[in-house]
């Protein structure tokens, strides 16, 4: 009988803590976070970029990404979009939304690269997404300019960090979008890029009393600037997570108040 019951409590805690991780998958979480630049024009001071990285499989919820529409100025899809096995269907109907709430920008990341990379390029083109790959794309307002860069996967794909940086327009204020903050390795402050955004890691996706296989999500000042990981909106595989809730980021640009 003692070992039927031990039996029965530990299924039942097993179930639990499935449903626990399953619930967490689904967190619909948005971080905000300022973004700031010593010489920022004055015309992009206050703006929104809104940042999803890891969709994968996941469905975006409507009525979340709804409330957050108004806030954004412009959204930047962190690579990951998809991975094999997704139905296009699913894929589009995110973009849809996506595409529903402000310009989109996109860059490549690993899974997107090992799926059906030609379909995947295909709805890009149909929704009007940019695909910033291996260059920059200048964002001008007012007479002013802003370098959004981005750069290809660094596991699945053709990455060119020197066209990359060679494409933006000088003495304006640099964010470079890589799917893998890997790229952090290769950058230095004479590069003058003032912010590097990614995501990958789902920082960790299963972590077990902290401890993690992957790189933590966060805000990380390193030698070049300063490098953002977002732990991603889904997972990869299966739906779960344990320690590593889901996020997109809200970022206001501001100029430095120093």
């Amino acid at each position: 009988m003692m070992v039927t019951f031990l039996a029965a409590l530990l299924i039942g805690a097993a179930v639990l803590l499935l449903g626990w991780m399953f619930l967490e998958g689904h967190l619909n979480r948005v971080l905000t976070l300022d973004l700031e630049f010593a010489d920022l024009p004055d015309p992009f001071i206050g703006k929104h970029l809104f940042f999803i990285s890891d969709i994968h499989r996941r469905r975006i919820s409507e009525s979340w990404l709804n409330a957050l529409k108004k806030s954004m100025d412009y959204v930047v899809i962190g690579g990951d979009l998809t991975e094999k096995g997704v139905p296009l269907k699913r894929v589009e109907a995110n973009l849809r939304l996506l595409t529903s709430c402000a310009p989109v920008f996109f860059v490549w990341g690993n899974h997107d690269r090992e799926a059906k990379t030609q379909q995947i390029k295909a709805l890009l083109d149909q929704y009007a997404v940019t695909v910033i790959e291996n260059a920059t794309y200048i964002i001008d307002e007012q007479g002013y300019s802003l370098n959004f860069c981005g750069i290809d996967d660094l596991l699945a794909g053709q990455p060119d960090l020197e066209q990359v940086l060679n494409s933006r327009r000088s003495n304006a204020p640099t964010v470079l979008f890589s799917h893998n903050p890997d790229i952090k390795h290769e950058l230095n402050g004479k590069m003058k890029i003032d912010y590097v955004i990614s995501g990958h890691t789902h920082s960790g996706q299963i972590n077990f009393f902290g401890f993690t296989l992957k790189e933590k999500a966060g805000v990380k000042k390193l030698p070049f600037g300063t490098l953002i990981i977002s732990s991603g909106y889904g997972t990869t595989t299966i739906p779960l997570r344990l320690g590593a809730k889901p996020d997109v980021l809200l970022l206001t640009l501001q100029r430095n108040r120093l």
